[in-house]
């Protein structure tokens, strides 16, 4: 199947990365460890003199409002999440955990996406079901109700390239959140290019999603007028 991702082109429209805020936004996050996560941030920017100002998300906040920050924290709550989409079609520089870091946010509670956090019946697979592909490992065995950290790990490694959290280029990646904090420190000219690359990237995504919807609109429609005439 061909990979087409998500555009965000009405965020697009009304969201440009303007920096104007010298702060860096903690995108809001409901995962269990969201609150431990932004306090650990928080105490551990109040000890460096040079730490940028980070600020958590309020609610309400408008699109523009979230492409006028510096820079922006985001945690993985599941393998794809539209407010990804969205800081990239703003061009938004976003800081996101890395390897191995990410896989302690990225599966625990990815439920729709057959998920642990989701019923047993949504990972059984088809046995009988015909040109069923064969990956070298199973993106259901590691998703069990218990999650087995200390397990799995080629089987996460495998399946988290195919997640928008990697599939995505220009995102900056940390390990740590010492390594977190360094980076959000990042100079406003290297922002700045960042920012430059993931709108050439989202420009260069859009005209080859636009074409391939424009095609499956026509295939689409020439099925449908077939299928009428048939009927007649």
């Amino acid at each position: 199947l061909p990979y087409v991702p998500a555009l965000s082109l009405h965020v697009k429209q009304t969201a440009v990365y303007t920096a104007t805020l010298n702060e860096v936004l903690i995108f809001r996050s409901h995962l269990p460890s969201g609150p431990s996560f932004r306090r650990l941030v928080k105490l551990m920017a109040a000890d460096l003199n040079q730490a940028p100002a980070i600020v958590d998300m309020k609610a309400g906040i408008s699109f523009a409002d979230i492409a006028s920050y510096r820079a922006v924290i985001i945690l993985p709550h599941v393998p794809y999440a539209q407010r990804l989409s969205d800081v990239f079609a703003m061009a938004l520089p976003s800081l996101v955990p890395a390897e191995p870091l990410i896989h302690k946010f990225v599966w625990p509670y990815a439920g729709p996406f057959c998920g642990r956090s989701d019923s047993a019946f949504s990972r059984s697979i088809d046995q009988l079901a015909e040109n069923r592909s064969q990956p070298p490992y199973s993106p259901f065995d590691f998703q069990t109700e218990d999650l087995h950290p200390e397990s799995f790990h080629n089987d996460r490694r495998y399946w988290l390239q195919y997640s928008e959290w990697e599939l995505r280029p220009h995102l900056i990646r940390f390990r740590s959140v010492p390594h977190l904090l360094v980076l959000a420190a990042t100079g406003d000219d290297e922002l700045q290019e960042v920012s430059r690359r993931m709108r050439q990237h989202h420009h260069e995504v859009s005209l080859e999603a636009m074409e391939y919807w424009s095609r499956a609109a026509l295939i689409a429609a020439s099925l449908a007028a077939r299928s009428e005439f048939q009927t007649r």
